[in-house]
């Protein structure tokens, strides 16, 4: 597992190297950030916003969400790959990134080297939900691509949000091209909270529905990330991967993630 911790540690530092230079974790360069979250913020993601956000696809066709974590790596759920899948071609699998439109010019498509599955993953049990992707090449960070931070310990964050990936209204829901990227402000609720609307929830999952008083609409894209931010900083940290839910992220209906910082040692 050397292999992985590497790239790991290196994402908990907040650095990922671009040849010679340094790229820092969690920022986002392209978008308007502030010390002061904003009280209202736009409810469409805007261009840099979410620089780490990536659409894994097979055959072209949106698969799964997942997040940039280092120039080499991509974190999503196991889930995403059944068996039957795995064995496949990776040929198959590529991972889209660049943009938060599925048509926009400035899209990179990467080929997925291999794909690590956690060893304690047992479906239909979705414990250890999480899966690593090596790209063929590595990312050349720019205004819209940039590794997300990994949460190292619990924090009490000042505002954190789900994304997903979905289909323009208007279009035909075969064509991935008019995908674009959607998002939600959401609140983290206690394990024992969840527990009592949950049954059997593991210690490694964390909930999080709609904050009281935004807008918005998420279903839940399996892989995405969900990233949060402390008051008076610009650094965002990834806190989970979306694993399952009905009407995720709903007052009532709690999306389900994966705790990245219960698997770190992974």
């Amino acid at each position: 597992m050397l292999q992985l911790l590497i790239p790991l540690l290196m994402a908990l530092k907040g650095r990922a190297q671009k040849t010679s230079d340094e790229v820092h974790c969690g920022y986002r360069p392209k978008f308007s950030n502030s010390t002061v979250l904003q009280a209202h913020e736009l409810l469409n993601v805007q261009d840099g916003e979410f620089p780490w956000q990536v659409s894994i696809q097979i055959s072209q066709k949106h698969l799964c969400g997942g997040s940039i974590i280092h120039r080499w790596w991509v974190l999503t759920a196991a889930h995403c790959f059944p068996r039957t899948l795995l064995e496949m071609t990776l040929e198959n699998i590529t991972v889209v990134m660049g943009s938060r439109t599925l048509k926009d010019s400035r899209l990179e498509r990467k080929q997925v080297q291999k794909i690590i599955i956690h060893k304690d993953y047992e479906p239909p049990h979705l414990d250890s939900d999480l899966s690593l992707l090596l790209l063929a090449t590595p990312v050349q960070f720019n205004n819209f691509k940039m590794p997300i931070c990994l949460q190292k310990k619990e924090k009490i964050w000042g505002r954190c949000w789900m994304t997903e990936w979905v289909m323009a209204p208007s279009y035909d829901r075969k064509d991935n091209f008019n995908m674009y990227l959607q998002k939600l402000r959401v609140v983290q609720i206690t394990w024992r909270d969840c527990s009592q609307r949950v049954d059997h929830l593991s210690r490694n999952m964390l909930c999080a529905w709609q904050e009281l008083g935004t807008k918005g609409n998420c279903q839940g894209d399996s892989g995405a990330p969900m990233v949060c931010t402390i008051h008076g900083s610009r650094r965002l940290f990834q806190v989970g991967v979306f694993s399952w839910g009905i009407r995720s992220g709903f007052r009532g209906r709690p999306g389900m993630f994966v705790s990245v910082a219960q698997f770190l040692p992974w």
